[in-house]
């Protein structure tokens, strides 16, 4: 099927990702193709920029003298412009894993050109955090043993990337490294360190007032930041995009991490401290290019305006906002699950409200089994999002399941169905999966070996059912295992769970 002179199957089509289908019709290149090209038309420039001028020789190995004083010596340029460009690639294939939202052509044609002074720090910045990242995301031993001296680089330039008077371009950035920076510590089981990152990504954002894009209400509060985060307009309908991403990417971030390492979000929705989110919904970075907001177009309250209106059919087909969406229930589920009291009918109203629109959201989601298998980003998203749309329900029922998980019962039926849609998911296409999805395999896997306790209180296992029982902790063990080939996260939950 073709739309207009871009060439789109039906599925991406339907799911809103025309621009991003990887069909070809052997009449142009696809997505992919083109992000290569990039890739190598850059590292082409930097081996010419090598032979013509030294000096930015230290913009893309900045370490160089901390290899020469651990008697290692430098890399020859050509091995060591192979081994940048590889990490590009590898994190751009990986990059939603990462929480990337900068439009990736832009970015790379930006990076393709560097000033004869070389590269201003948050641009050199930005670039370690990307190998950095690349570095996490390989299964390669050698390209993995650089990520010490890529980190060390990130942390030295993070002050000095904002000193003076930073223009829009490097708070950004910054801000781009700082959600790479919390997920890589996170898939690293480096909790403090994310958690600290974590909240320097969403003081930025509030700072920039990243949550009141388009509001339609005047300024009120005084959120959290520093006058070196102040934004100028936008200069174009894709720079506005990008900031409108930034925002719910570190809203994912902070609601899956507050349930994760229960801690508080920062995401309180309090009119005195401005919190309040008027910003739009968010849409697949490319698409601000062909379909941007209306020049009129304001909002106001928009999680609160979802939130009263959940039960209704979902017909937003931008996988980013499915994943807030998904995320923002996640987090409520959990709040309202430690206040919930059967004796109150308020709270009850509540949790049946919640309940019901979170089944809604499961309702609406594309059916995984349908994902293009050649798009592991649209099957690593999706399957993100349905399970943590299930833990969600499972994260509500929590009260419910405390006297012990019934056989058949909700909690045991859900988990049963994320782990259906990881069977249904082509996890050898999946290369690399974000840490959160460690922690939602955690409470399904956590919920499936309660039921199997409550059926053996009842001296109802035996080998006829066995397993069949055990069927789905297997494919949840086999899934971490795969993963956990480049995440100590995924290879420490899934060695508690074999000495559970």
């Amino acid at each position: 099927r073709c739309d207009g002179a871009h060439p789109a199957c039906g599925q991406c089509t339907k799911a809103g990702r025309a621009i991003d289908c990887e069909y070809s019709d052997g009449k142009g290149p696809t997505a992919s193709q083109i992000l290569e090209e990039q890739v190598s038309q850059l590292q082409l420039r930097v081996a010419e920029l090598e032979s013509v001028n030294a000096a930015p020789l230290t913009l893309f190995d900045p370490y160089e003298s901390f290899r020469r004083s651990q008697g290692g010596g430098a890399l020859p340029s050509q091995q060591r412009n192979q081994t940048l460009h590889t990490l590009l690639r590898t994190f751009f294939h990986h990059s939603s894993a990462f929480g990337f939202f900068l439009h990736i052509p832009r970015f790379l044609q930006q990076v393709a050109s560097p000033p004869g002074t070389g590269y201003p720090n948050h641009v050199t910045l930005l670039l370690n955090a990307i190998y950095l990242a690349g570095a996490q995301a390989t299964t390669d031993a050698q390209l993995r043993a650089g990520q010490s001296s890529y980190l060390a680089t990130v942390l030295n330039l993070l002050t000095p990337a904002l000193s003076g008077s930073a223009d829009n371009a490097a708070i950004m950035y910054v801000l781009q490294t700082e959600i790479i920076l919390t997920y890589y510590f996170l898939d690293n089981n480096r909790g403090m360190e994310g958690t600290y990152h974590w909240r320097a990504a969403t003081s930025i954002a509030f700072a920039c007032k990243l949550h009141r894009i388009r509001s339609s209400r005047s300024s009120s509060g005084n959120p959290a930041g520093g006058a070196q985060y102040q934004l100028g307009p936008p200069v174009d309908s894709l720079e506005e995009g990008e900031r409108i991403n930034a925002f719910w990417q570190v809203l994912i971030l902070d609601k899956c991490l507050s349930v994760a390492l229960s801690s508080p979000s920062a995401f309180t929705e309090d009119e005195a401290k401005g919190t309040v989110i008027d910003s739009p919904w968010p849409m697949d970075v490319s698409v601000y290019l062909t379909n941007p907001l209306p020049p009129g177009a304001r909002g106001m309250r928009t999680i609160q305006t979802y939130m009263q209106s959940m039960g209704s059919p979902n017909r937003d087909r931008h996988y980013i906002a499915m994943q807030v969406k998904a995320s923002i229930l996640y987090a409520y589920a959990s709040d309202l699950a430690k206040t919930y009291n059967p004796n109150d009918h308020a709270s009850v109203s509540r949790f049946t409200y919640l309940d019901r629109g979170i089944d809604q959201l499961a309702r609406d989601l594309p059916p995984i089994a349908r994902a293009e298998p050649s798009r592991p980003d649209i099957l690593r998203t999706l399957l993100t999002i349905h399970l943590s749309v299930y833990c969600a329900t499972l994260q509500l029922n929590t009260p419910i399941d405390m006297a012990g998980v019934m056989y058949q019962g909700k909690s045991w039926t859900t988990a049963l169905n994320a782990v259906t849609v990881l069977q249904q998911a082509n996890l050898g296409a999946i290369k690399f999966m974000e840490p959160g999805a460690a922690y939602l395999l955690t409470i399904v896997a956590d919920i499936i070996v309660r039921g199997i306790m409550t059926l053996g209180a009842q001296n109802v296992i035996d080998a006829s059912n066995q397993a069949a029982l055990l069927a789905p902790l297997s494919q949840i063990l086999s899934a971490m295992e795969w993963w956990g080939r480049t995440s100590p996260v995924f290879r420490m939950f899934s060695a508690a769970m074999y000495h559970a």
